[in-house]
């Protein structure tokens, strides 16, 4: 079990051992991790090293074959994946049926907090990808969640719609959520980590806190990613 969980922050999400296998071939492998309250967790590998899945696991939305795993109850975790799933419906609708605990006036804050006041009648399939990916942050953080998970939200999209992402991260982290998010992006993982996870053929090969984790990774193969230009 990692611990690399900072002083007072306490585990909101443990796992223990997990694996997973398809058609004779390991893809998760034993991996055991902690993700703590007030801190976004980044998890970084090379494609096809089981990011994605590994999310599906934590987040409930893929049983794993054995290992044990403890965390708030579904209500309490949302996931936003790198394309956005939107409801077909205008823009307001979609979030007032996402977070019905608010008002008009909440609806309102939110909507022009995203930038997407003046958008909020526009069908949610009209939306850019920077609106649709904005619009789809915005009504998973308006539920207040313990955990967020997220697989590489900003891959895709401008400057604007990148720094709205990381700025309302930011302040969820601010406010105590656990927050565990996939990406490439080096530059991205070290404005925006408290702990770095590095993910190799299934495996956490380095659990670290992001200063360490980028001045003495654990890991050869994570060395190497850090290296490649």
């Amino acid at each position: 079990m990692s611990e690399q969980i900072q002083a007072g922050k306490l585990p909101v999400l443990r796992a223990d051992q997990l694996c997973y296998a398809r058609q004779n071939r390991q893809l998760i492998n034993k991996v055991s991790l902690a993700i703590a309250a007030g801190q976004i967790t980044m998890l970084a590998g090379h494609n096809g090293a089981g990011k994605s899945l590994l999310l599906q696991l934590l987040h409930g939305l893929v049983p794993p074959d054995s290992g044990e795993l403890s965390g708030p109850p579904g209500k309490q975790q949302k996931m936003v994946f790198q394309k956005p799933v939107l409801l077909r419906r205008s823009a307001r609708r979609h979030l007032a049926f996402l977070a019905p605990q608010l008002d008009r006036d909440g609806l309102d804050a939110c909507l022009a907090r995203a930038g997407l006041f003046d958008r909020q009648q526009v069908p949610t399939r009209q939306l850019s990808g920077g609106e649709a990916q904005k619009l789809a942050l915005t009504g998973a953080l308006a539920t207040s969640p313990k955990l967020l998970f997220l697989d590489e939200p900003t891959a895709s999209l401008d400057y604007e719609s990148t720094r709205f992402v990381e700025d309302s991260l930011q302040q969820a982290r601010a406010s105590g959520m656990a927050i565990l998010m996939v990406s490439h992006n080096r530059t991205q993982i070290k404005r925006l980590a408290d702990r770095v996870l590095f993910l190799a053929r299934g495996t956490i090969t380095d659990d670290a806190p992001a200063e360490a984790f980028f001045a003495q990774p654990e890991s050869r193969v994570a060395q190497d990613w850090l290296d490649f230009a």
